[in-house]
C-alpha cells in the first residue's frame, strides 16, 4: 500500500482527481482530502524525483476541460496541468481550494483525467502512468460507458488508486476506520453516520470498476499515515564491475551494487528561499584573519591545520599527497579468512553496504561455491578494496548472504586501527561504600535482557522479530528537516509547527518493551534506592563576611583563592555575579574569570583588556597607573601564548607603541625594561614574527619624539598633594 500511494522511485505520470462538489461539503471530508493531496505533492517535492502531476477538480461550480460539450463533462475543472509539482501548486492547493454546491459524475472526471494524461505524456517517457481520485462517491453517476472505461483505462496501461470511503464489502459507516489517526492539520473523516443510497451506488460501482482494471482503494484511516511520512530521493545504484582474486590464478568476474547507504538530506534545501522568483542567488565565501580587523585574505593563502595541543600544525596539500597512498588500479582481492565471530558488529563502520553477485552464468558457479564454503564453516573473506586507480584502497569484509531464491555476498568496511577508541572505566569495586550486590547485578542483566530491541517484537508467524527495522522505519530528523522547510515556505510569518505525532512515536520506547521491563524497573528502584541529600547551610555571621579584611599579608599561596573558584564565604558570596567585562580595580582578575567562565570568546575579552590598558596609561596622574597597565600587558601576552592567538596581541602592541612614543615615552621605557617585546614564532607557532624581529622591537628608536615624561619633582609634589587631601 505504501509503495502504491507513495510511488516508487522511477519516473511516473500522475492526475489527481478530487471531488469539490455537494457531497463533500455534506460530508466534510474536503479538508482531509486537501491534507493527502498536500502530503502526495510534498513527498514529490522533497524527494526530488522528475514526476509530473496534474490536478483535476469536478464538483465545480465553472467548467474548464477541453471535453465540455453542453450539458457534457460539466462542472470539471483542469486547475493545473501536468507538470512538475512546486509550491504555487502546494499553495493553491492548502488556501484556495473551495467547496461548491455544484455537483459532477465522478466517471465523467475519469474520463477528463484520462484524456489529460494520455495527451500530456505523448511523446514522453514515463514508466508509470496514474490516476488518484479522492471523493466519497456520492454524487449522480451514469454507468452506460462503464466497461468503455474501463477497457480504456486498461489500454493506455493507467494504475488506478481511490482515496476515500472504505470500499469492503457490508461497510455501512461515513467512512474511514474507527481509529483514525491524528495528522495535524487533517480532519477526522465523520464516521457513524448513515451512507445516502447515491453514496452506496457509488461504491458499489468503484468496486466494480477497480476488480475490472485491477485497481487499488484506501480509507483515510490508511492511507493519512502512509503518506504522514517524507520519502528521501531513491537513484537506481550504478554497477561496479570487478574480480574478486582469491589468488592471481583465480579471479572471480563479480559486479557490486549499493544495496543500502546512509539517508541524508540533499545540501540545495541549505540555499535561501528567495520571495521574488526572478531573484538570483549567489553565495559568496570569504576568508579572514582572526584578529580586531578581521583582514580578507585569499583562499590561496590559507592552509588546513591540525591542532596539537595548543599548537596548530599546518598541514598543505602537498603534504596529503607525500603521505597518501593511492592504488595503482580498481581491486578486490582477499587477504585471507576468518571467523565471523571474530568480526564484532563495532567494527562495521562506513555509511553503506554493497551486495555482489556474478557477472555471468559460467562465473556464478564459483562464487556460489565461495559463497557456500563461507556460510558452512561460518568465516568471512577479509578483502583489500580500491575503487578505482587513485584513490586510497581500504579494508572491508564480505560475508555470505543464502536467501531461497537468491545467494550473493554482502560488504562491509572494516576499521584499522587508529580508527578503533578504547574507553577505559574505573571498575565498580574502587570505592568499597558503593561495591554493588549480587542481587542489583542480577537485576541489572534482567533490565538489559528485557530491553533488547533484536526481538522485541512478535511477527505474524508469531515469532520474536527486531523492533524499528531500518527498511521499516523513517528517519524522524528528515522527516521534521521536510515538514519545517514546507512549513517556513508556505507561512513565513509563523512559528515552526508542532512535531507530527506520528513521528514523535518514533522517539518513545517501544510499548511493547515498556510493558516487559515494567516489573524490572520496580525491582531496581527497591534495590537502587535514591536519597535527596540535604547540604549543610552555615550561618554567615560578620565575622565570616568580612574574615577576607583581616587575613594576613603573609598567608600562604596555596589559601588564597583561586579566580574563579566557586567562592562559599566572605564579601565574594554577597556579589557572586558573572563577570561581563574587564573593569579598571582589578583588570587582570576581572579578565582572567571571564576566561574561566567561557562567557564570550577570547577575541573579545582580549579587546576588552587591550582598551582598559590604553584608558589606564591616558588617565594616569604621573606615572601612579603604569605598574597596574605593565601587568595588564604582562597578563595579555601570557594568555595569548597559552591560546595560540599571538596576531592579536603583536597588531596592538604595534600599533601601542606608536601612541606612545608621541606621548607617553616614559612607560615605553618601563615596558621595555619588563621585556614586553612581540610574540615570536619561537614561543607561539601560528606567530609570524621570528625571533630577530621580536628582539629588534625592543631597541630604542632613535627618531624624535616628544617627550612628556614627568618631571621626578612634579610627581612628587603630586604624591605630596595627594597625602594631604
Amino acid at each position: 500500500m505504501v509503495q502504491s500511494i507513495a510511488m516508487a522511485a522511477t519516473k511516473e505520470a500522475i492526475v489527481i482527481c478530487l471531488d469539490v462538489g455537494r457531497e463533500m461539503h455534506q460530508s466534510g471530508s474536503l479538508e482531509t482530502c486537501v491534507d493527502a493531496i498536500t502530503m502526495i505533492l510534498q513527498r514529490k517535492m522533497f524527494a526530488e524525483l522528475k514526476d509530473e502531476v496534474a490536478l483535476v477538480l469536478f464538483g465545480t461550480t465553472n467548467t474548464a476541460n477541453p471535453l465540455a460539450d453542453g450539458d457534457q463533462y460539466g462542472n470539471i475543472t483542469i486547475a493545473r496541468k501536468l507538470g512538475l509539482p512546486d509550491w504555487p501548486l502546494l499553495k493553491y492547493v492548502q488556501n484556495d481550494l473551495v467547496e461548491s454546491d455544484a455537483s459532477a459524475d465522478w466517471l465523467d472526471a475519469l474520463v477528463v483525467c484520462m484524456d489529460l494524461l494520455v495527451t500530456s505524456t505523448a511523446g514522453k517517457k514515463f514508466a508509470t502512468k496514474r490516476v488518484i481520485l479522492l471523493s466519497v462517491l456520492g454524487g449522480d453517476v451514469c454507468t452506460d460507458q462503464l466497461d468503455a472505461i474501463g477497457h480504456g483505462i486498461k489500454q493506455a496501461e493507467v494504475e488506478l488508486n481511490v482515496i476515500g470511503p472504505n470500499l469492503g464489502e457490508g461497510s455501512n459507516d461515513g467512512g474511514g476506520d474507527e481509529d483514525l489517526p491524528q495528522v495535524p492539520g487533517a480532519s477526522a473523516f465523520p464516521h457513524g453516520k448513515p451512507k445516502s443510497s447515491q453514496q452506496i451506488q457509488g461504491e458499489t460501482i468503484m468496486r466494480q470498476l477497480l476488480e475490472e482494471v485491477n485497481g487499488e482503494s484506501y480509507s483515510f484511516s490508511q492511507a493519512l499515515p502512509a503518506l504522514s511520512f517524507f520519502q528521501t530521493r531513491m537513484v537506481r545504484p550504478a554497477p561496479w564491475k570487478v574480480n574478486l582474486e582469491i589468488s592471481e590464478s583465480c579471479p572471480i568476474p563479480i559486479v557490486g551494487y549499493l544495496r543500502v547507504k546512509e539517508s541524508k538530506p540533499k545540501k540545495s534545501w541549505q540555499v535561501g528561499y528567495a520571495r521574488d522568483p526572478d531573484q538570483k542567488l549567489d553565495r559568496k565565501t570569504e576568508y579572514h584573519l582572526n584578529n580586531d580587523e578581521q583582514t580578507e585574505i585569499e583562499k590561496d593563502h590559507t592552509v588546513e591545520g591540525h591542532r596539537y595541543g595548543s599548537t596548530l600544525v599546518p598541514f598543505s596539500k602537498i603534504d596529503k599527497d607525500l603521505l597518501s597512498y593511492k592504488a595503482k588500479e580498481k581491486c578486490l582481492s582477499v587477504l585471507g579468512f576468518a571467523s565471523a565471530s571474530d568480526v564484532k558488529r563495532h567494527y562495521y563502520i562506513g555509511d553503506s553496504v554493497h551486495v555482489f553477485v556474478a557477472q555471468s552464468q559460467e562465473t556464478a558457479v564459483a562464487l556460489s561455491a565461495l559463497i557456500h564454503a563461507l556460510h558452512e564453516t561460518d568465516s568471512v573473506a577479509i578483502v583489500r578494496y580500491a575503487y578505482r586507480a587513485g584513490t586510497a584502497p581500504r579494508m572491508g569484509f564480505m560475508s555470505p548472504h543464502i536467501k531461497v531464491d537468491y545467494e550473493c555476498l554482502l560488504f562491509s568496511f572494516l576499521p584499522y586501527m587508529e580508527d578503533i577508541r578504547r574507553f577505559t572505566f574505573a571498575s565498580l569495586d574502587t570505592n568499597k561504600k558503593y561495591i554493588p550486590t549480587g542481587e542489583q547485578l542480577d537485576v541489572m542483566d534482567q533490565l538489559i535482557t528485557t530491553m533488547d530491541l533484536s526481538n522485541a517484537n512478535e511477527n505474524e508467524d508469531g515469532e520474536r522479530d527486531e523492533a524499528l527495522k531500518p527498511k521499516l522505519t523513517f528517519n524522524p530528523y528528515i522527516q521534521r528537516l521536510y515538514q519545517c522547510l514546507q512549513h517556513r515556505a508556505l507561512n513565513p510569518d509563523e512559528p515552526l509547527p508542532e512535531l507530527l505525532p506520528l513521528v514523535a512515536k518514533y522517539l518513545q520506547p517501544c510499548e511493547e518493551v515498556e510493558a516487559r521491563c515494567e516489573s524490572t524497573v520496580k525491582r531496581m528502584r527497591n534495590l537502587f534506592p535514591l536519597e535527596e541529600l540535604q547540604t549543610k547551610k552555615e550561618v554567615e555571621t560578620g565575622a565570616s563576611v568580612f574574615q577576607d579584611q583581616f587575613k594576613s599579608e603573609n598567608e600562604p599561596d596555596a589559601k588564597k583563592q583561586r579566580v574563579g573558584d566557586d567562592l562559599t564565604g566572605g564579601m565574594a558570596a554577597l556579589s557572586r555575579l558573572p563577570i561581563t567585562e574587564v573593569g579598571t580595580v582589578s583588570p587582570v582578575d576581572d579578565f582572567r574569570a571571564i576566561l574561566v567562565q567561557k562567557s564570550m570568546k577570547f577575541s573579545e575579552a582580549c579587546s576588552m583588556l587591550q582598551k582598559r590598558i590604553v584608558q589606564l596609561v591616558v588617565d594616569s596622574f604621573g606615572a601612579q597607573l603604569y605598574s597596574k597597565a605593565i601587568e595588564c600587558l604582562h597578563a595579555l601576552r601570557d594568555d595569548s601564548v597559552k591560546n595560540s592567538s599571538p596576531d592579536s596581541f603583536n597588531l596592538f602592541l604595534k600599533e601601542f607603541k606608536t601612541d606612545m612614543l608621541k606621548s607617553r615615552a616614559w612607560f615605553w621605557e618601563m615596558a621595555v625594561n619588563e621585556r614586553l617585546t612581540l610574540i615570536s614564532a619561537v614561543e607561539c607557532t601560528p606567530s609570524d614574527v621570528s625571533q630577530e624581529e621580536a628582539d629588534a622591537f625592543l631597541v630604542k628608536d632613535t627618531k624624535e619624539v616628544v617627550d612628556t615624561i614627568p618631571a621626578v619633582a612634579e610627581v612628587e609634589e603630586a604624591d605630596d598633594l595627594l597625602d594631604m587631601m
